[in-house]
């Protein structure tokens, strides 16, 4: 038996040791093999885009805290496509039609003006209008006040380097001013850095690390130095959640991985076929929560719901996944 280095377990221990799930050999998948997922993802989305809508939300789905928050991962989203051949795609003009409306609204700008604890999302969404092409020139100068001010002390040094980090990511994305620490700084004080152990992390852990990665490289856009053992690490995480079914953090750590990596691994490739098969037949992601017995006993607008809810996240980081790797690859 091989000893172990570093924090990882030897390849023979792999399905011996818990948190280290056995893989298969898997052949590389091929680019074509990604677009029906993405296409099939994406045309579900824009079908099931009114449940994007706070207020078709929460008729059937449990409150968020920050009611656009679904809103404004579908522009990240939109982001990404845009990089690439997916730009005139409709869900495009949907999800910034949608954006626009609850950006303009009173509610929203009064929101803003109190600068929460949600205020980096609302500043996000903001500059996510404007990057798209959609600027809202007040919501944007109430943006600009508040940081002028100091209002709610949201640059604080005492925040989390997470909240930092994500808050410097939003307002350079919507040219804002602010005085936080260079990028390579706050990412230095997260968890990327801290030589995370796979085998001990809880999921909002990895999806922190996660986050780190997708707002050090614009997700995927640009590099970032990763040291070998942040990559295996996200390796084996992504073979933990593969083995779980979880999809959610699988895609997001396929997402991170092809943003550090240039090629797919073993363990990327399986994680692409396993999206394959775990789709659902109108091409949605099953997230975590989905259960088709449970699903078996609704109907109506309460079956949609319960399908868009449990999903749409899963299938937005898809093809948040998808897009990226077919623009990495025809380059």
């Amino acid at each position: 038996m091989m000893p172990a280095t570093g924090l990882h377990p030897a390849e023979d221990q792999r399905g011996r040791v818990h948190g280290f799930p056995l893989w298969p050999a898997v052949a590389a998948v091929d680019h074509e093999a990604s677009t029906p997922i993405l296409e099939a993802a994406l045309d579900w989305l824009a079908a099931n885009l009114r449940w994007f809508d706070p207020a078709q939300w929460d008729r059937f789905l449990p409150a968020r805290q920050f009611p656009e928050g679904a809103a404004l991962e579908l522009l990240v989203l939109c982001r990404v496509l845009c990089r690439g051949r997916w730009r005139d795609h409709p869900l495009v003009d949907g999800a910034t039609g949608l954006a626009r409306t609850l950006v303009e609204a009173a509610a929203f700008h009064d929101a803003l003006g109190r600068a929460d604890d949600k205020f980096t999302y609302r500043a996000y969404l903001v500059a996510l209008l404007a990057d798209l092409g959609f600027p809202i020139p007040s919501a944007a100068q109430r943006v600009r006040t508040v940081l002028e001010t100091g209002c709610g002390g949201r640059d604080g040094a005492w925040h989390p380097p997470l909240s930092r980090l994500e808050l410097r990511y939003a307002l350079e994305l919507g040219r804002f001013p602010h005085t936080l620490p260079p990028m390579d700084e706050l990412v230095g004080a997260t968890i990327a850095a801290a030589e995370p152990d796979p085998i001990w992390l809880r999921d909002d852990e990895v999806y922190a690390l996660t986050h780190v990665v997708f707002y050090a490289t614009d997700f995927a856009a640009r590099p970032l130095r990763t040291a070998p053992a942040l990559v295996a690490t996200m390796r084996t995480l992504l073979g933990t959640y593969l083995a779980a079914g979880d999809m959610d953090l699988a895609g997001e750590l396929m997402l991170c991985l092809l943003a550090v990596t240039q090629d797919d691994s073993a363990i990327t490739a399986h994680g692409w076929q396993t999206l394959t098969r775990r789709r659902l037949a109108d091409g949605a992601v099953p997230g975590p929560l989905f259960d088709p017995i449970r699903l078996s006993g609704l109907s109506g607008p309460v079956a949609e719901a319960y399908t868009f809810g449990t999903c749409h996240h899963t299938t937005m980081v898809a093809a948040m996944a998808a897009a990226e790797r077919e623009r990495h690859r025809a380059r």
